[in-house]
């Protein structure tokens, strides 16, 4: 029965467009250079996952800066004055802050409300950053405050199995089947399955994955396949 699943979304790449804002921030610092949508996205490849890096070793103690993520971008476009790295990160979180949820993702947090699925969050970050995402989406008109959780609030992170496990424990025990939609092989797919919890991968930039699972490309074909996955489910208990 659908009253016995839970949605879980991340919040970066998932229902954000993290993509967006690090297109924009190139284009504003660099306007003479021209790239096609192959090389931004192996650009912003590099910035993610040197990001998530720098997220986890936060998390083990060590003193880091997000600043340091645009090192090897600069690298990468031959840029050897660093001068203006603070700049960078500032205004990527600028435009970032200009993102709001995609028509697709606002259809289907309707849907999933309108057909009282209960729904969460679970996103890796900073509390007081995370949250102002959180607001910026407005997801409270679908969401329970309660269920978004974040990472610094929780007092772990993914990719730790335990990450999720001790969102499962909290939520109601009437849910036996939580389905995750997130964007991160490593942090959001891997853990996921570990905690037998049913990811779907929105895997927008063609990354690499051993595990066999549902993957969408698209957040329209990401919202077809949760759907569908709700729907089969439901057929096959009624």
């Amino acid at each position: 029965m659908l009253k016995k699943n839970a949605v879980f979304f991340d919040i970066d790449d998932t229902l954000l467009d993290n993509y967006a804002a690090f297109k924009c921030t190139i284009k504003k610092f660099f306007p003479n250079l021209s790239f096609d949508e192959n090389y931004f996205m192996q650009l912003y490849r590099d910035f993610r996952h040197h990001s998530e890096e720098i997220y986890q070793q936060y998390h083990e103690g060590q003193i880091v800066h997000n600043y340091n993520r645009w090192l090897s971008i600069l690298k990468k476009l031959e840029v050897t004055n660093d001068s203006k790295i603070i700049d960078l990160d500032n205004y990527y979180h600028e435009c970032q802050s200009k993102q709001t949820l995609s028509a697709e993702m606002t259809i289907l947090l309707q849907v999933l409300k309108r057909a009282d699925i209960f729904c969460g969050v679970l996103t890796n970050g900073f509390t007081r950053q995370q949250q102002a995402k959180l607001d910026q989406l407005e997801l409270s008109r679908f969401i329970d405050p309660k269920w978004q959780f974040i990472s610094e609030s929780l007092g772990d992170a993914k990719p730790n199995v335990s990450c999720f496990q001790k969102v499962a424990a909290k939520i109601p025990e009437s849910i036996t089947r939580i389905l995750y939609l997130g964007d991160s092989y490593r942090n959001d797919i891997i853990p996921a399955q570990a905690a037998n919890w049913e990811p779907i991968w929105l895997n927008r930039f063609a990354d690499k994955g051993e595990l066999s699972v549902l993957e969408a490309k698209t957040s329209s074909e990401a919202v077809i396949v949760l759907l569908s996955r709700l729907l089969s489910s439901s057929n096959v208990n009624a």
